[in-house]
């Protein structure tokens, strides 16, 4: 193989792991990921802000199971459900991203991404696409598509997202030409958050379009990502003794032509002592320096490895009910692990048949009677989509989002 085709196949790997996209796809920039103009990436960034605390267990991080990027937007295709419930994840990305006004007299701030507007339902209603209300030269797009095989479409569920904000008392803005007064009250409120987001927006964004690396280099079950006002926090959790595969993340994201511009400035680990006993909450943590001379830290990165012999019965089951890859599991929990929780699962299948052929007969009765007003959905969508902003610590305000601490 001569250096140019050696060169190339790397190049497509590296966009394969960063996109979660197959190879046979084929790249079709230049750049593996191509870094979105100034505009697109705050943008970006707002959506990780929003999107990476997900309240339940997704197939992929942050329900994103593969994207397409370029220097002006940005696809993302979606998981279908998140959570043991099943709940509709592309529903609760509406209640996150879209803005809306709040409730009268409840205090919070408004929910979404202020000036964020839906600029139509495309591809047969597969696909959501988003822009921003901002000066000329300035707008941003953003493209949700549903996965193959999920029955409904954006028209369904964008209507459900907005009956459930007129049935609590917000006014969806998502499709007013111009910015609402809570809106422009909201950004000229905070101007040093804003300028903040602003410097962090560009490995906001990186991060953002980087962000199958969680699931094709690493076999994280969990990720949680957020902006703390002074650097972006990514807490994974590994269900291995060892804090395994993050040295290979650390690769992909430090790569010195295709990364982020950042370079591990401290290093706490622990997993390459063999003989190093685990420690309850063992973690290994990397802090990042950026290209600049800015005091912040642009990222901070801690894994948390897991006790041998944990069980893990309850993520194994979700995942596996939202559609997590068999092969993406084998690697994610240990055989032992899967092996209790499938000796478990068998153990409890004559009990659940019981449960099954009861829910069977008190379907059909219900059959018999006249259908509820909203009963006809053959899915679960979450019935209050703030919910998990309030048990997160009060109001779904914007700033909770910044005071959030994982443990």
């Amino acid at each position: 193989m001569s250096d140019r085709s050696s060169w190339e196949s790397r190049k497509i790997r590296y966009w394969s792991e960063c996109s979660g996209r197959s190879r046979r796809a084929g790249l079709r920039t230049s750049h593996p990921a191509p870094a979105a103009l100034p505009a697109q990436a705050r943008l970006e960034s707002r959506v990780l802000e929003q999107l990476g605390t997900s309240p339940s267990l997704c197939a992929h991080p942050f329900g994103i199971a593969s994207l397409t990027s370029a220097s002006t937007s940005l696809t993302l295709h979606l998981d279908a459900y998140m959570g043991q419930e099943r709940y509709s994840f592309p529903e609760h990305c509406l209640s996150r991203l879209l803005p809306a006004t709040p409730t009268p007299g409840s205090g919070d701030d408004a929910p979404g991404i202020p000036g964020l507007r839906v600029s139509g339902i495309k591809t047969g209603g597969r696909q959501l696409h988003l822009h921003t209300l901002k000066d000329p030269g300035q707008a941003a797009t953003l493209v949700l598509a549903l996965p193959r095989g999920l029955a409904e479409d954006w028209e369904d569920i964008e209507r459900r997202h907005r009956h459930w904000c007129e049935d609590n008392g917000l006014r969806p803005l998502w499709t007013t030409p111009h910015l609402d007064p809570v809106e422009s009250d909201y950004l000229s409120a905070y101007p040093n958050l804003e300028n903040s987001r602003a410097r962090r927006a560009a490995v906001g964004s990186a991060l953002l379009r980087r962000i199958a690396l969680f699931h094709t280099v690493t076999a994280f079950y969990r990720v949680h990502c957020w902006d703390d006002g002074d650097s972006w926090k990514i807490d994974a959790r590994t269900a291995h003794p060892r804090a395994l595969w993050h040295d290979r993340l650390l690769q992909r994201l430090c790569h010195p032509r295709w990364g982020l511009p950042v370079q591990p400035a401290h290093r706490f680990c622990h997993c390459a002592e063999p003989d190093a006993p685990y420690q309850s909450n063992h973690t290994c943590s990397f802090y990042f320096d950026g290209h600049t001379t800015s005091k912040d830290d642009p990222i901070y990165l801690c894994v948390h490895a897991s006790p041998e012999g944990s069980d893990y019965d309850w993520q194994i089951k979700t995942l596996h009910q939202v559609g997590a890859p068999e092969d993406w599991m084998a690697r994610a929990f240990p055989k032992k692990a899967i092996q209790h929780h499938d000796q478990h699962n068998q153990a409890g299948q004559p009990q659940s048949q019981e449960r099954l052929t009861i829910y069977r007969e008190e379907a059909a009765r219900a059959r018999t009677r006249p259908a509820a007003v909203g009963s006809s959905h053959d899915h679960k969508s979450p019935p209050d989509p703030l919910a998990h902003r309030r048990a997160e610590g009060g109001t779904p305000g914007r700033g909770a989002g910044l005071r959030r601490r994982l443990r």
